[in-house]
């Protein structure tokens, strides 16, 4: 067996080891350096300044903790209790006649590095090829000031780097050397993934983490039939009463518990789920499809691609460490069958509602036991992916997920909380973030009055924070004026419940000098002046 009040975020700096008795070279940076059995160096970090505590590596695999090997998708945080084993990036196609599979399950197919432009790959012992970790408003951390753009991290319009939330993490890795899981292609796809993860302190995000997979062939051959997936092995508390199902109109699968008792979480157990939020755009030549996005998100960059369309969600598969079919795939040809949304013997999935084939398993709605619902439970696994899409050589997909959990009044209510949770994240997703970005819930507790603070730091360059209490539940606008009264932008204007927020202002392309700031709640106004000095 497998084994907001204000919040202060701190980034605990954690000793360097060794599951062989080497050590890689200490460097001043957060995080954790290990060797794997193969003696490659991975590094490893916890993305934790929310409600989650989950374990990155660049090798692809996320929440499984590296020191134990036990789950590592802590939720909520500090309570001991668990959700998710292991998950991690499957990658599938087909490449000058050959199947092509690259995983991340329990041993791992990617290290740390590129491939460059001989097609050889590069940067396994380099190590600059590590976890880069900031926290929002870090100015002088060692990661901030040697943020890796070179190596593809996302930066803002200056140069400096790019803050997707409250906490960001960049990474980037290649299958290019030897795979070291034994039911993969002995050769690589030679892809190189840009791996950025990110959250938020913010209310109604705090049960929420994001992960990007920024996808690049760096071969000489057409990726044919591609597939990318959000594997994981869900632990919810107990591994062994674990059901799982999709949606395929909010575009996640989730695992939840069979009944409304289990041994590690109790009564009422959460539900716990992945999402997929942008799937990779194809050419239809279609002057009617047309894909936008924002790169990164949360940026002001939009990008907009006329006869493109979002592949959407494609694969919901799932199996179990079982004997019966479906079960785990044992060698490359069943991995890709596996990814490709088929059972490893080839055999495609049956909706007992309609009788026929589909690749999105247990589609039903658990909740009310309509559709097509798993019976029984079982320790099981699940893949969301997304394909079939060509990609030429130097070809970029962007893939993004979000995992997430909620807990509701039941088993099966936590489902519903969970979808509640996904439209939620869904509408975030939909306005870029914006209000995520420049307002933050630091506290829930209920103000006696309501206050407008002085901005910090004062004067700034080029950033400042703007804190901020409402006693009631009103609508709420916060603007920036300049000296002679013109309005330099909208921060704030939607209704808020009570507490303490704080809003980023950004005076980037701004000149120097007085500016002022205005708060309106209900009957409550105030203003205050604020100095940018470059």
């Amino acid at each position: 067996m497998k084994a907001l009040t204000i919040i202060l975020l701190t980034v605990t700096c954690l000793t360097l080891f060794s599951f062989t008795n080497k050590k890689d070279k200490p460097s001043g940076k957060t995080g954790l350096n290990y060797f794997n059995s193969d003696l490659l160096p991975v590094s490893v970090l916890k993305l934790d300044a929310n409600n989650i505590s989950a374990w990155f590596r660049n090798n692809g695999n996320f929440n499984r903790d590296p020191v134990t090997g036990n789950a590592g998708f802590e939720w909520p945080k500090g309570s001991a209790n668990y959700a998710r084993y292991s998950s991690g990036l499957w990658m599938g196609c087909i490449s000058n006649g050959d199947t092509l599979t690259a995983i991340a399950e329990y041993a791992y197919d990617y290290s740390p590095g590129y491939v460059d432009n001989a097609g050889q790959p590069q940067g396994i012992n380099d190590s600059l090829y590590r976890i880069y970790n900031i926290i929002r408003g870090d100015s002088v951390s060692y990661d901030y000031l040697h943020w890796p753009v070179n190596q593809g991290a996302y930066v803002n319009a200056q140069g400096k780097p790019f803050f997707s939330g409250t906490q960001t993490m960049f990474y980037s890795y290649t299958d290019a050397y030897p795979h070291q899981s034994n039911n993969t292609s002995d050769s690589s796809l030679k892809a190189v993934i840009l791996q950025t993860n990110w959250c938020y302190t913010n209310s109604g995000l705090r049960d929420v983490q994001f992960i990007e997979f920024k996808i690049i062939n760096r071969s000489s051959n057409i990726w044919e039939d591609a597939y990318f997936s959000f594997w994981t092995d869900d632990d919810l508390g107990s591994p062994l009463d674990d059901v799982i199902a999709c949606d395929t109109l909010r575009n996640i699968g989730f695992t939840y518990n069979a009944t409304n008792n289990d041994p590690v979480y109790g009564t009422s157990p959460p539900a716990v789920g992945t999402m997929l939020l942008r799937s990779p755009v194809v050419f239809t030549g279609n002057n009617n499809d047309t894909a936008k996005y924002y790169n990164p998100p949360g940026s002001q960059n939009l990008v907009v691609k006329a006869g493109y369309k979002f592949t959407g969600m494609n694969v919901f598969n799932t199996y179990n460490n079982a004997s019966p079919q479906p079960s785990d795939p044992q060698i490359n040809a069943e991995t890709y069958r596996v990814i490709s949304g088929l059972w490893r013997n080839g055999q495609s999935w049956i909706n007992p509602v309609n009788n026929q084939p589909t690749k999105l398993a247990y589609s039903g709605d658990p909740t009310t036991g309509t559709g097509w619902v798993m019976t029984g439970s079982a320790d099981r696994r699940f893949l969301l992916g997304v394909g079939p899409l060509n990609m030429s050589p130097n070809d970029t997909q962007s893939v993004i997920f979000a995992q997430l959990i909620a807990r509701g009044s039941s088993n099966l209510n936590s489902i519903l909380q969970l979808k509640n949770l996904t439209d939620l994240v869904q509408e975030f997703y939909n306005t870029n973030f914006q209000s995520v970005l420049t307002v933050n819930n630091i506290s829930t507790e209920i103000p006696a009055s309501f206050t407008l603070s002085q901005n910090y730091p004062n004067p700034f360059n080029p950033t400042t924070v703007i804190r901020y209490s409402l006693s009631g539940n009103h609508f709420t606008t916060l603007k920036v004026f300049d000296a002679l009264g013109k309005e330099i932008v909208t921060l704030i204007n939607e209704k808020q419940n009570p507490g303490t927020y704080e809003a980023e202002f950004d005076g980037s392309g701004l000149p120097s000098g007085v500016y002022f700031y205005k708060l309106t709640a209900g009957g409550f106004s105030d203003t205050k002046r604020m100095i940018l000095l470059k």
